[in-house]
């Protein structure tokens, strides 16, 4: 399996990604994409010992170091993956193993939320957020997707304006895995401030990324999860306000406000 890790200062977590990396037994070759870095990252990635396929790339965008490292690779299946994820390399097997085998296109990992740290408004939005079934069912927001060649052929090159490319391989490979035994950690923001920032860099994503007819996980849904007990009402008020100022920032550079409920899990 290839893998291409596009880098953009990433000098505090290269190595640590690269360690992991190296331990992956499916892994034949890394590509690391350095992007519009001022910092130490080629230095960094150049001296591992896994001795990675280091890419220099002066402007600084994902959607152009994720090209820039799909040319270089060959092998398939093919993984693509943030500096910053934190993915074992038993996990990162059991991707190319669930991508290469049965009927499945594309798999993606298990997110598990870390709320370390986060105020209460924070953990009160993701405790709705997490028990979302659109969540679940998306590949976009894990930082890492694993595809089989022929999803490989119909994404890349990926188009220049994409801004969420998880969002985009969710909505163009319907058939892929979320494999239970590969888990990412993702870090929620630990403030309000820092959520609906997030937030709404998700939903500008999701906007450009819309399509007529595609289905939206309602506010039926959130309601819901009050009369099944899977929620307080606070948890729904603070997931809802988040929402609606996160939008309503989007919509005002944008446009009309969509409303259907967030279908994304990450930057």
């Amino acid at each position: 399996m290839d893998v291409v890790v596009p880098a953009h200062n990433e000098e505090h977590g290269i190595t640590a990604c690269l360690d992991r990396l190296a331990a992956a037994t499916e892994v034949t070759r890394i590509v690391v994409v350095v992007n519009g870095s001022t910092d130490r990252t080629e230095e960094l990635a150049r001296k591992h010992s896994s001795r990675p396929d280091v890419i220099v790339v002066e402007q600084p965008g994902k959607v152009g170091a994720l090209n820039a490292g799909d040319a270089r690779c060959s092998g398939f299946p093919r993984a693509y993956l943030d500096a910053d994820v934190e993915l074992d390399g038993a996990a990162l097997d059991a991707l190319a193993r669930a991508a290469r085998g049965g009927d499945a296109e594309a798999a993606v990992p298990t997110a598990r939320i870390d709320l370390t740290g986060a105020s209460w408004p924070v953990r009160r939005y993701y405790a709705v957020w997490q028990r979302l079934p659109a969540v679940h069912r998306s590949s976009a927001g894990r930082g890492v997707y694993v595809l089989e060649r022929a999803a490989h052929d119909r994404l890349f090159p990926l188009p220049a304006d994409l801004i969420n490319d998880d969002g985009h391989v969710s909505g163009q490979v319907p058939r892929r895995v979320v494999v239970a035994d590969a888990v990412v950690v993702v870090r929620a923001p630990r403030d309000v401030r820092s959520l609906v920032r997030r937030r709404r860099r998700v939903h500008h994503g999701n906007t450009r990324l819309s399509r007529p007819g595609a289905p939206a996980t309602g506010l039926s849904t959130v309601f819901g999860l009050l009369r099944t007990r899977q929620a307080y009402v606070a948890d729904v008020a603070v997931f809802l306000l988040v929402t609606l100022f996160s939008r309503l920032a989007v919509a005002a550079r944008r446009g009309p406000v969509d409303w259907g409920t967030d279908k994304s899990t990450r930057d």
